[in-house]
């Protein structure tokens, strides 16, 4: 079990949806080496990765 107690988000249909301004797209992947990319984002990621790496999808590389 990942999570001790149980998820409970509502999930509710979306009214209105506002996509973000291009240079938000894509930031890490655009701006690894920013501080914040670096020291916010890469650990969430690395840390995602290893709970889930038999989840997510494999790709060529």
């Amino acid at each position: 079990m990942i999570f001790d107690n149980p998820i409970v988000t509502e999930i509710i249909p979306l009214e209105v949806f506002y996509p973000a301004e291009d240079y938000h797209r894509d930031y890490y992947a655009r701006n690894p080496d920013q501080a914040y990319c670096q020291l916010v984002i890469r650990p969430k990621l690395e840390k995602f990765t290893q709970k889930f790496r038999d989840k997510l999808k494999k790709t060529a590389r």
